[in-house]
């Protein structure tokens, strides 16, 4: 009924002269004293056949519409599946859907080729880093040293730094970085331990792994790099005390330490692009974007990553593999 009365209001000029043509036509025939009768006939014909042309033009007005309809809630190129122009105006109007869709696309193909260039330079530049930062490592091993230790530290969050920039980069290309396979979830937790090792010694965290014969399907190097993030912000909220890696019967993996947690109004907001809190604004250096890269990371996955935490007592990160419906390749 709604698109019944849309029509009627967009045939309402014809309508109304209808309705006073047939009325004129009445008064004409009352006022020369023709008898009434002969003149019912004629107007009754015209209701029918107006009813007529109004109901076929009604069919064609909803046909139309339900097919832009379609080609709205569909996928491009609209200009050609659009529907034939009924007349000069229609015409016009399709010639400027076409005009703005090649002007939109052209516009869109130079945007993807420049993103795509930004995204192979900063690829290029992460890989090229690497090099110098390798070196670095190593000359700053020869010597152990109270200062030589303070500089692979550094040394060890720009590399981070350059890794996060990396997948940064990578999580924009949709599902074309992922290789989904069933991995040891251990091999993997023990892979990310390994590369904390330095800095849980140099913190003096205790940790605490008992290991896992779990066997996950997911892809070894997101889910690494999700891992990874949470160990870092582990030992960088971590002052003293133990981090805790735990994995259940549920294939529930969860990174707990005894930091300094988070506030109950931050909670919520962790996991969104440039948010730092309470935490972040203590720690000048916090960017906002590890959080929200791990959840990124994890909803490309299929994994549902949560939080809790309490002020003063630590937090707790937990990624739920168990709890998506995806199949090994």
């Amino acid at each position: 009924m709604k698109l019944w009365g849309k029509y009627l209001y967009r045939m309402r000029g014809t309508v109304i002269w209808t309705v006073l043509a047939a009325i004129c036509f009445g008064v004409m025939f009352a006022l020369t004293g023709v008898d009434m009768r002969a003149v019912w006939y004629p107007l009754i014909l015209i209701v029918v056949f107006g009813l007529g042309f109004l109901v076929a033009g009604f069919l064609r007005f909803r046909e139309r519409h339900r097919t832009l309809q379609r080609i709205l809630h569909g996928e491009g190129p609209y200009g050609e599946a659009l529907p034939e122009p009924a007349d000069l105006l229609e015409e016009d109007y399709r010639a400027l859907v076409t005009s703005a869709e090649e002007a939109h696309r052209a516009e869109k193909d130079s945007w993807e080729a420049e993103r795509k260039d930004t995204e192979d330079y900063y690829a290029v530049w992460v890989h090229q880093i690497k090099a110098p930062i390798a070196v670095m490592k190593v000359l700053l091993q020869q010597e152990d040293t109270r200062e030589n230790q303070e500089l692979a530290s550094e040394l060890f969050r720009i590399e981070q730094y350059a890794d996060m920039a990396l997948h940064y980069i990578r999580l924009g290309d949709d599902a074309s970085d992922l290789v989904l396979q069933e991995y040891d979830l251990d091999g993997i937790i023990r892979k990310a331990i390994r590369k904390y090792a330095g800095q849980f010694i140099r913190k003096r965290l205790r940790l605490v792994y008992r290991g896992t014969d779990v066997r996950v399907l997911t892809d070894e190097k997101w889910l690494s790099f999700i891992i990874e993030q949470l160990l870092s912000n582990a030992v960088k909220y971590t002052g003293k005390g133990t981090i805790t890696i735990e994995v259940n019967e549920k294939k529930q993996l969860s990174i707990s330490d005894t930091g300094i947690g988070i506030a109950a109004e931050d909670l919520p907001r962790i996991f969104e692009k440039g948010f730092t809190g309470y935490n972040g604004r203590l720690d000048k250096k916090s960017t906002g974007i590890g959080l929200y890269l791990c959840r990124t990371a994890a909803d490309k996955l299929g994994h549902r990553l949560t939080a809790r935490s309490e002020p003063g007592q630590g937090s707790c990160f937990t990624i739920d593999l168990d709890s998506y419906p995806l199949q090994t390749e």
